[in-house]
């Protein structure tokens, strides 16, 4: 594969990941309600979306979302090593998805 061919190719791949962000981010806003709501299976799926935000977003160019979803991911860690989330962490993991979505 030639270096156009290899560009247009992550072109497609770079408006796939932001026509499906919304989606992502909408998936995000549901599990920080379910975690609002004392669902403590939520912290962990709302993890597994702030760390592929992370590494699809870097891989893909988009280095202020990727930073966004590292803190945001380091946050989540933090909660699921302590064993849950507190109404402090909650508020400050709802300010961090905030940060991911203003950054996306």
């Amino acid at each position: 594969m030639d270096q156009d061919a290899l560009r247009a190719q992550l072109d497609r791949l770079r408006q796939k990941f932001k026509a499906e962000l919304p989606a992502k981010l909408a998936e995000a806003d549901a599990l920080l309600a379910a975690l609002q709501a004392d669902d403590g299976q939520a912290l962990a799926a709302l993890r597994m979306i702030a760390h592929r935000l992370h590494g699809t977003g870097g891989t893909m160019g988009f280095t202020a979302l990727s930073d966004a979803a590292a803190a945001l991911e380091m946050q989540l860690d933090a909660c699921l090593k302590a064993g849950g989330a507190g109404p402090q962490d909650v508020a400050a993991i709802a300010a961090g998805l905030a940060a991911v979505k203003a950054a996306g």
